[in-house]
């Protein structure tokens, strides 16, 4: 039986679905059979950090409404076998999604995998309530800027009627102390205000944008110090570990080839 987890954001803009995409590779990579549901109804774009829009042909409303069978949803990622994928629907409102509908859907999947993660919509309405009742844990991502942390505060509190374990953190698009600005705030005053336990930090990285462009989720590139923390991430919650990162410079990188949980955030 999988464990079925909700990723989920107090405000859009903030990264949660490249968030989803690379967490569920590294989950991939560690061995474990994964399946990526996108619930941004209305709003499908978990498809392209995946690289997999071309192959989208039903989608999860399309076997809601008994359009198709679950199977002809269901999409297999070519390049990892282990890696499944439920592609949202475009154009229409969360609305007309049936809730219990959609949590029988994730409930009899998740026998099938190991992790279930699904891609929430942003904020507090309808499509958050659904993706959230239909899972057993959570993570929020936030920016570092003040009002990304207060929506995320907001989510959190909301998330304690649907989920009984508490709600663990990713911190995405941090800048570092040389570059952060009036508007912004460091990691350990969001865990503070926040509250709760962080699986880990990304920093700020033009090649995120670019791997989304490409369909190629910068997990894939250990060489890369975000891909590295990705795959930190995914270990951190297989374990329910709270290691910190320790980069390693580009000669380091070069010379070893360690296994990627041996890096720790800071």
């Amino acid at each position: 039986m999988a464990l079925i987890i909700t990723v989920t954001s107090g405000k859009g803009g903030v990264g949660k679905t490249t968030i989803t995409a690379n967490v569920g590779i590294s989950l991939a990579l560690l061995g474990n059979k994964v399946c990526l549901i996108d619930a941004d109804f209305g709003l499908r774009n978990l498809d392209i950090p995946l690289g997999l829009s071309n192959r989208v042909i039903y989608d999860i409303e399309d076997y809601l409404k008994g359009n198709c069978q679950l199977k002809q949803v269901i999409i297999k990622d070519k390049r990892f076998p282990e890696l499944s994928f439920i592609p949202g629907s475009k154009g229409n409102s969360p609305l007309s999604v049936d809730p219990k509908a959609f949590r029988e859907l994730v409930k009899d999947i998740s026998t099938d995998y190991d992790y279930v993660l699904i891609d929430s919509p942003a904020g507090i309405e309808t499509g958050f309530k659904i993706a959230a009742s239909a899972a057993d844990e959570a993570i929020v991502v936030t920016s570092t800027y003040r009002t990304s942390i207060q929506d995320a505060d907001r989510v959190i509190g909301l998330l304690e009627a649907f989920i009984q374990h508490p709600p663990q953190l990713i911190i995405n698009m941090e800048m570092g102390e040389e570059n952060r600005d009036l508007y912004s705030e460091a990691p350990s005053s969001i865990l503070h205000t926040l509250q709760i336990k962080l699986l880990g930090i990304i920093r700020h990285d033009p090649e995120i944008v670019q791997s989304v462009q490409k369909g190629i989720p910068l997990a894939l590139n250990a060489s890369n110090d975000n891909g590295l923390r990705f795959r930190h991430l995914a270990r951190n919650l297989m374990y329910d570990e709270n290691k910190p990162f320790i980069s390693v410079n580009s000669e380091e990188k070069k010379r070893t080839k360690l296994p990627f949980f041996k890096w720790k955030f800071f």
